[in-house]
């Protein structure tokens, strides 16, 4: 089905959403304390929702699952990084809602998904705006029966295929110019039949072509894995393990 998208205003709050996906959202859908504290949701959300909807994160974000119109949901609520974040944790400066991060995450999964990158299906973005500042909400479908590669790394070694698919996905990223602004162990997700997701495209966009930014794109991913391992006494991961995913980046050239 095509995307259908729509804005609609509720209040201070602006909402982008797909209606092929959403019927018009209200503002409580963007409440986390609703989604939390409300017993009906946890007991329809899946049982790996339930088990981290209070703890998990999405890079800097916290996130939580939820079940709305029979679907698996994910609400990420954008929260500022470094020493801004303890003095306006979640405010950002701006006036043009197309430029705010809720907005521009949702369009590049927009696109990412018609090229047919394994991304997360988006459904809604709210921007709540302030006199000089906005608050951002961003809701995509839950990819469901995955885990982060950091999980999976903490628990048990990974099968040289996974390791070689994790490559072809990031090379298929790559390929289409899409710079992932935080490659890191949390943000790719693996499912039991091998199949590789990339989650969390916040400050990230296309790029202009270039090997150099692509080399350190990949950079970045195997100093997240080296800090793991650097972190915990069991974290599956070695130099051999790096080669496997380069056999799998390499398969195909730029």
């Amino acid at each position: 089905m095509a995307n259908q998208l729509k804005i609609i205003k509720r209040g201070a709050s602006t909402i982008l959403y797909d209606a092929s996906l959403i019927a018009a959202p209200e503002l409580q859908l963007f409440d986390s304390d609703y989604h939390t504290n409300s017993e009906d949701q946890q007991n329809n959300s899946t049982s790996q929702a339930r088990a981290v909807s209070s703890n998990a994160g999405i890079g800097r974000a916290r996130v939580v699952y939820f079940v709305h119109e029979n679907v698996l949901m994910v609400l990420k609520h954008y929260y500022r990084g470094g020493l801004m974040a303890s003095i306006v944790k979640d405010k950002y400066i701006g006036l043009d809602i197309e430029k705010t991060r809720a907005f521009k995450e949702f369009r590049l999964l927009t696109k990412m998904k018609k090229l047919g990158l394994p991304v997360p299906e988006v459904i809604a973005a709210r921007v709540e705006k302030g006199p000089f500042y906005f608050r951002a909400d961003l809701i995509t479908k839950e990819i469901e029966n995955v885990e982060t590669l950091a999980e999976i790394l903490s628990a048990h070694k990974m099968n040289p295929q996974l390791w070689k698919n994790i490559g072809v996905c990031i090379k298929k990223f790559h390929r289409h110019d899409v710079y992932h602004a935080d490659l890191n162990a949390r943000n790719i997700l693996l499912s039991e039949a091998g199949d590789v997701y990339l989650i969390d495209f916040d400050n990230s966009h296309f790029r202009f072509a270039s090997k150099s930014w692509k080399m350190a794109n990949l950079a970045r991913l195997k100093r997240s894995l080296l800090k793991f391992k650097k972190n915990r006494a069991d974290f599956y991961f070695d130099e051999k393990s790096w080669s496997m995913l380069l056999d799998g980046y390499k398969g195909e050239s730029f």
